[in-house]
């Protein structure tokens, strides 16, 4: 680890990638890397036992170096794991960018030893808080692509699993505070993670669908859309209507539900559901096709596809 720092980072970006890869063919051993990749989760959450179970069997304490170099290994995996998914399924949004850049941000922190030991690895608060951003980043893509959870499931359930991490840290991340103040002040970080995660829902990439094809057209013939138009007149849209059109690629075995959100600038929107199969390259093609339109039609419209969260995720951003 000393001579090659950069092997670890690598090795996983590179399975992140290959996984990624599989995926995208519908192979069922991505599901098997992504497991794998999960399975740095269980020391992430039982450090503390095992380093106790340790002690207790040999008589002598494990190394503290040993222990946090093993964490901060795992929790490269993790992150450079899940950034090709992430890529992927970024879309034209300033919030996806962000969570997406902060994930990178976060995978060069753990290739980087000061800069890691000074802003994660001093401090039990800040160490059990980068425990549960890399459990939650590992479960937007591991549940999808190896659990095959739909996505507007796998948020919650990722939440569930980073408060679980930091239910069972938080005993001894209370008992490194030297005042009754500083575990108010760690308490209520704490519980501001979860609740940040979740009011920023709507601006996190759904990992594990992306958009391969997308447009509006007038027609459709066994799923392939006629020509992409960008105007219409008012007298073809009252004959023909609109018809949008999307192939997603989505992990093989995964069923789920997107929403076709038409609105017309200034007013509001309609939801048309559609459901997806996942499947191999070539991807599921679905679409939706409007007739009613309101007397004064004439405008700008737009077709958002998202994921029927409480707070829809722009999957495809929009359609013009």
């Amino acid at each position: 680890m000393a001579r090659w720092p950069w092997a670890l980072p690598l090795a996983s970006f590179v399975a992140g990638c290959a996984s990624f890869a599989l995926v995208k063919r519908g192979e069922a051993m991505a599901q098997w890397i992504a497991l794998l990749a999960a399975a740095g989760w269980l020391w992430l959450y039982g450090e503390s036992l095992v380093s106790r179970l340790f002690e207790r069997h040999s008589g002598r304490p494990l190394s503290p170096a040993l222990r946090h170099m093993i964490t901060q290994s795992l929790q490269q995996e993790l992150l450079f794991f899940a950034l090709p998914f992430l890529y992927g399924a970024t879309q034209r949004d300033v919030g996806h960018w962000l969570f997406t850049g902060t994930a990178v941000a976060a995978a060069i922190l753990t290739t980087l030893d000061r800069p890691y030991a000074h802003l994660v690895g001093r401090l039990a608060l800040t160490r059990l808080l980068f425990h549960a951003y890399c459990c939650v980043v590992a479960s937007l893509v591991v549940l999808p692509v190896a659990m095959r959870l739909p996505i507007e499931h796998a948020l919650p359930a990722s939440l569930a699993i980073g408060g679980l991490g930091l239910l069972l840290g938080l005993p001894s991340t209370l008992r490194q505070m030297a005042s009754p103040r500083q575990r108010i002040g760690a308490l209520a970080v704490l519980l501001a993670f979860p609740a940040l995660v979740w009011v920023g829902r709507a601006h996190i990439p759904a990992a594990g669908l992306w958009v391969m094809q997308a447009s509006l057209s007038r027609s459709i013939d066994r799923l392939k859309p006629g020509p992409e138009i960008e105007r219409i007149s008012l007298a073809e849209l009252r004959e023909t209507g609109m018809v949008a059109f999307v192939r997603i690629r989505a992990p093989t075995g995964l069923a789920q539900t997107l929403h076709f959100v038409w609105k017309k600038e200034g007013g509001g929107g309609e939801a048309i559901p559609a459901t997806i199969q996942g499947r191999s390259e070539s991807g599921w093609r679905t679409y939706t096709r409007k007739r009613n339109f309101p007397p004064d039609a004439v405008g700008r419209w737009t077709v958002d596809v998202r994921t029927p969260d409480g707070i829809e995720r722009a999957l495809l951003r929009r359609l013009n």
